[in-house]
């Protein structure tokens, strides 16, 4: 039995509780949390501001009575102040009460998490200016698309939360403005093939999408609220904003551990810190990335959840249970949209110093005698001597969605497998759901100079 502390408790660290005390039920666990809730899904925040989730409280999927009803003592609203790593304790803050406490462990799973980027914008402290991350945050956002008097939303950044708010604002009739200081949205994953389409999508629904402009300013009208956001491209009208622009991992209360200049923690496979005892999940955690070679910071909910499994697994003694390497597999749904990537696109292959190509394929779903038939697109993206695998894209523009072919691509990725090696995968023909040379299989075949399957 071992006495493990939980700092954090959301997706990884809900994870690795259940996942600790369901395997041995005798560990004392004790956890804490800033929040005062756990285990809220921050990606359906659109979706409830679209109106497609009724229900807010339906994006819940734990509690602290079921933890504790584990065997874990879960304290919320307490603020962990201080980690001695060398006495191996933690103190903690109630943030009601103001009561302190210190407790000594023998692990310590550390899940602080991370927190919406502060760009220092003037005039940031006008109302109705808002980040997107907690539950709080996203009660706020679904009551301001409810107000009459909320006609223009502007939301600064062009990535994932960024486009979905943006179709979700759009969808409730205000009139919204996306910027970004880069030249394309989500550029981290996805290549101008998929860019392009994805831009002239947003632009024609009717948001003003801003690209490659820089936020200098906010702009307040009556009553202290901001009225417009202030652009190296102009003004914009803006009655609410909400900024978007990147997490920071939490990770200050561990200053000796080995961390990427963001701040993560580097972790091995069996999520350990460089500091004895000590395992680092979810957003404070850099895995090893297959597609670079390298450590790397994913902040992704799968990746939490899959290293709190691990983290708890090793302290359960159950030492195969380990994340060797991540591809950072994602996907997104907005205007018309389906994509999904993994690994690493062209531009952020290039941008690593990888020598690379690329093939690009499009093609229907199925054979085109059964009528009804789809567009799908994919990109692979590949190293130029070896042809190993670095990373791909789909792009799913039908009814039926493509994209979880992505799956094996991503371990492909994970196993350093080479084109050839990928096109001999075992994967089936029936007219129903494909071609006899499936748009992957197709794109591996235009890289490796067989272009037939177009004649």
């Amino acid at each position: 039995m071992a006495k493990v502390v939980v700092v954090g408790v959301n997706h990884a660290g809900t994870s690795a509780i259940r996942t600790l005390l369901s395997q041995n039920k005798n560990h004392e666990v004790v956890a804490f949390d800033r929040n005062n809730n756990i285990s809220f899904l921050g990606c359906g925040i659109a979706l409830t501001v679209s109106g497609v989730v009724q229900n807010v409280n339906d994006l819940f999927y734990s509690n602290c009575n079921e933890l504790e009803t584990l065997g874990a003592e879960v304290h919320m609203s307490t603020d962990v102040t201080k980690i001695d790593t060398d006495k191996k304790e933690v103190t903690a803050k109630n943030l009601e009460t103001g009561n302190e406490m210190t407790v000594g462990y023998d692990k310590l799973i550390y899940a602080a998490g991370s927190w919406p980027v502060d760009f220092n914008i003037p005039n940031s402290d006008l109302d109705n200016i808002y980040v997107c991350k907690l539950f709080q945050h996203a009660a706020t956002l679904i009551d301001k698309a409810n107000e009459p008097g909320i006609e223009s939303v502007a939301i600064i950044g062009a990535g994932y939360i960024g486009i979905e708010l943006a179709e979700a604002y759009h969808q409730k009739g205000k009139k919204v403005t996306l910027v970004d200081l880069q030249e394309r949205v989500v550029p981290a994953y996805f290549d101008t093939e998929f860019t392009d389409r994805l831009q002239a999508d947003i632009r024609r629904s009717g948001v003003n999408l801003v690209l490659g402009a820089r936020v200098t300013g906010y702009i307040g009208g009556e009553n202290g609220q901001v009225k417009q956001i202030e652009t190296n491209h102009g003004n914009y009208d803006a009655d609410l904003v909400i900024q978007c622009v990147g997490f920071k991992p939490n990770t200050d209360l561990l200053e000796d551990a080995e961390k990427l200049p963001n701040g993560a923690l580097v972790v091995d496979s069996c999520m350990r810190t460089t500091v004895p005892d000590v395992y680092a999940i979810g957003d404070t955690a850099a895995i090893y990335h297959s597609a670079v070679g390298a450590h790397r910071h994913v902040a992704l909910a799968t990746n939490a959840v899959k290293g709190g499994v691990v983290a708890a697994s090793q302290i359960n003694e159950l030492y195969t249970v380990q994340l060797p390497s991540i591809a950072g597999t994602n996907a997104i749904c907005v205007f018309g949209n389906m994509l999904a990537s993994t690994g690493l696109s062209e531009a952020a292959a290039r941008a690593e110093g990888m020598n690379v190509l690329s093939s690009f394929y499009v093609d229907n779903d199925r054979p085109e005698f059964m009528n009804d038939v789809e567009e799908v697109g994919v990109k692979l993206v590949y190293d130029k001597e070896s042809l190993r695998l670095v990373g791909a894209q789909i792009g799913s523009y039908g009814n039926t969605p493509h994209t979880e072919c992505i799956f094996y691509l991503s371990l492909a990725i994970q196993k350093g497998l080479t084109l050839p090696e990928l096109a001999m995968t075992d994967v089936y023909f029936l007219p129903h759901f494909n071609k006899p040379f499936n748009f992957v299989i197709s794109a591996i075949l235009q890289a490796l100079g067989l272009t037939y399957m177009k004649g």
